[in-house]
């Protein structure tokens, strides 16, 4: 028994030493078959969206919970402020179409005054007498310039209320064409008053014409009437002063009682010529300031006007302004 015991044990010791030993290649060889061999394991599902485990929720900082809001909003953003809205396309073209309106009654009213103020100019005796008198063409054509001005003023915020209310695209634009017509006309006219005030040459023009009119004032009944009007209405004695009726020792002039200031009972010591441009001055001013206004709404009612065509251009298409 004990004899097959050890020639069992002497064998495979033999046989031991005849295998060779498994080297490290082997090794790995054995580890890449089984890396290849087929896997029947499915792979895990992945994480849903803003996954988080139940267990860690009570964990998570506040922070981290305001960047996965934020996340949230921007994967999924509102509506932008700039998608057609039909409510406030349709408050915006009632506002617009109210201070348009608005706008047009000013501009109408500004019209009816100055209309008014060219009548005014034209029928005003004392003016017509100085203008026609010294031969001021210039005032003459302004206040007829005026007058037709004002008029198509009044027509065309009358047109452009009319325009506002209707929602007429076509109106509004014609309408914008004679606004720009008639500011060109407007800064004419201002342009051409205040030319002949400020003129040296029309200055010099009136001088002489007022002291040819004063030296033939004793000849002439009508040139009395003109000097003496002038200097009781502008309160002015002579062409520079009083001195100019005693200018001639030849032939001195009695100074006429209009040159007299009845408070003092003295002479005025302001010459008519001064007056005269002083008197075109003022008139000018209130023209061209009621002119500047009107220039000013009209400038207006071309801003409105044109957003009012766009708004409602763009009501039409779909597509916010």
């Amino acid at each position: 028994m004990t004899t097959a015991n050890d020639n069992g044990r002497a064998d495979i010791e033999m046989s031991e030493r005849s295998s060779p030993p498994q080297t490290d290649k082997d090794s790995t060889e054995n580890n890449r078959d089984a890396s290849h061999a087929p896997n029947d394991t499915p792979p895990p599902p992945p994480p849903k969206r803003d996954h988080r485990p139940a267990a860690d929720s009570d964990r998570i900082a506040p922070e981290y919970a305001q960047v996965n809001k934020r996340k949230k909003l921007v994967s999924f953003p509102p509506r932008p402020d700039f998608v057609f809205k039909p409510e406030s396309a349709g408050d915006r073209m009632t506002c617009l179409k109210n201070c348009l309106v608005v706008v047009n009654l000013l501009v109408w009213l500004l019209g009816a005054i100055m209309t008014a103020i060219g009548i005014w100019v034209k029928v005003d005796k004392d003016f017509f007498k100085i203008q026609s008198q010294l031969d001021l063409s210039q005032f003459n054509t302004s206040s007829t310039v005026l007058i037709v001005v004002g008029v198509v003023i009044m027509l065309v915020g009358f047109l452009g209320c009319w325009g506002a209310m209707a929602s007429k695209i076509w109106m509004l634009i014609i309408f914008i064409i004679i606004v720009i017509i008639i500011i060109i006309m407007e800064i004419a006219a201002i342009a051409l008053v205040w030319s002949a005030v400020v003129n040296k040459n029309m200055q010099e023009e009136v001088k002489l014409k007022a002291k040819s009119t004063m030296h033939h004032m004793m000849d002439d009944e009508a040139s009395r009437q003109f000097i003496e009007m002038v200097q009781r209405k502008l309160q002015c004695c002579g062409v520079d002063g009083v001195k100019d009726y005693s200018m001639d020792p030849a032939n001195p002039k009695p100074v006429p009682p209009s040159c007299i200031n009845t408070d003092t009972s003295k002479p005025y010591e302001r010459g008519c010529y001064d007056a005269i441009v002083e008197f075109l001055k003022n008139k000018a001013a209130i023209v061209g300031g009621v002119a500047l206004a009107v220039l000013l709404l009209q400038i207006g009612v071309l801003v409105f006007t044109t957003c009012l065509i766009c708004s409602i251009k763009n009501a039409a298409t779909n597509v916010i302004f």
